[in-house]
């Protein structure tokens, strides 16, 4: 499936790179490049995520070894990302 991503995942992609980078660039890199590996995941399989208890068409996968959930949807042809938050922060309710 293509994947897209909205304005607010870019920018979260962006600030998560830019934090991390700030101390630990190479440690950026790893982090983002795991957040595009489970992005990649789930283009491939869109129904691995859990459904969100407040959003019911939206589902999240949480992304391998490090603290970040990504949201997204499952569209006809496309996994849309809608989020990506630190897991420790309050529970997103998946409004915009």
């Amino acid at each position: 499936m293509n994947v897209g991503f909205s304005r607010r995942a870019r920018r979260d992609l962006e600030e998560i790179f830019d934090y991390i980078a700030s101390d630990n660039p190479e440690a950026a890199r790893r982090v983002c490049r795991a957040i595009l590996d489970t992005i990649k995941l789930v283009s491939t399989r869109p129904h691995i995520g859990i459904r969100n208890a407040r959003s019911r068409e939206l589902k999240s996968r949480l992304v391998s070894r490090y603290p970040y959930r990504v949201h997204y949807l499952i569209r006809e042809t496309e996994i849309f990302v809608v989020h990506i938050r630190h897991a420790a922060r309050r529970q997103w309710s998946g409004q915009q």
